[in-house]
């Protein structure tokens, strides 16, 4: 298996950089968002600017780094046929997604880490202070954040052998998902009845939980709940996934291609 991810990798790392500019742009569109909504918040908030500052820089790095798109890729390929080519070949087709996300995310950490060590020369409020055991749960939990979504994301898709515009269902999830995940804003200014709906859905584990790691915002058992949390969600995607496989090849009717 892991030569096989070797090749993996390497197939997707040419495959990427033949479309350098595609590439960039989603880069950079990806930033977009979160900045323009770190402005707004600190505006409305004067007093706290620097911690909005650090909580949005490192939302971009978390939520670059829990990214999936697989839904998409997966509901046009199935709807027009071409995903019958991914099953016959002797590996499951999503590894074939593992190796993309770990290309695509590999050559942001390459691009981003520098950025933010030079970024934070100028702005004090980037200058982290973490030990190094926060440091080993931070990575635990954006481990477990981009399992979580990329494995909800690829469920989604699998949906696609009997929904034939899954990406519609997906998107009023992802809407949901703004305010859920701490995307729109720190969970800790959402109502208390938003907060606590936050804590049984999967979106605060994908981005919200890593974050609150970073800013200190999760201590005790916030910080024990949020593992368990992400924990849970992890296995039942797992398992769902793996029965929608399952039950996806028995349904799959391929036409096209």
């Amino acid at each position: 298996m892991f030569n096989k991810y070797v090749v993996l990798l390497r197939m997707k790392y040419v495959e990427m950089f033949a479309y350098q500019l595609a590439t960039i742009v989603w880069m950079t569109g990806s930033m977009i968002q979160p900045l323009i909504t770190m402005i707004v918040w600190m505006n409305i908030y004067q007093a706290q600017a620097q911690s909005f500052v650090l909580y949005f820089i490192v939302l971009i790095f978390v939520e670059r780094l829990t990214s999936a798109w697989d839904v998409w890729e997966l509901d046009r390929e199935i709807r027009e046929g071409t995903f019958s080519y991914h099953i016959v070949r002797p590996l499951h087709p999503v590894h074939w997604a593992i190796a993309e996300n770990i290309v695509y995310k590999g050559l942001f950490l390459v691009i981003l880490i520098p950025v933010w060590i030079i970024t934070a020369l100028f702005v004090p409020a980037l200058r982290l202070h973490l030990s190094g055991t926060q440091w080993l749960l931070f990575i635990a939990a954006l481990l477990l954040g981009a399992a979580i979504r990329f494995m909800f994301s690829y469920t989604f898709g699998l949906l696609g052998f009997w929904i034939t515009k899954v990406t519609a269902i997906y998107s009023m999830f992802e809407a949901v998902s703004l305010f859920f995940s701490g995307r729109i804003a720190p969970l800790s200014l959402l109502p208390p009845v938003m907060q606590q709906i936050s804590f049984v859905l999967p979106f605060r584990y994908m981005i919200g939980f890593p974050i609150d790691i970073v800013t200190g915002a999760a201590t005790g058992p916030n910080m024990a709940y949020g593992f368990l949390g992400s924990i849970i969600w992890a296995l039942l995607l797992f398992a769902m996934l793996g029965w929608l496989w399952k039950a996806g090849l028995k349904k799959n009717q391929a036409v096209g291609g």
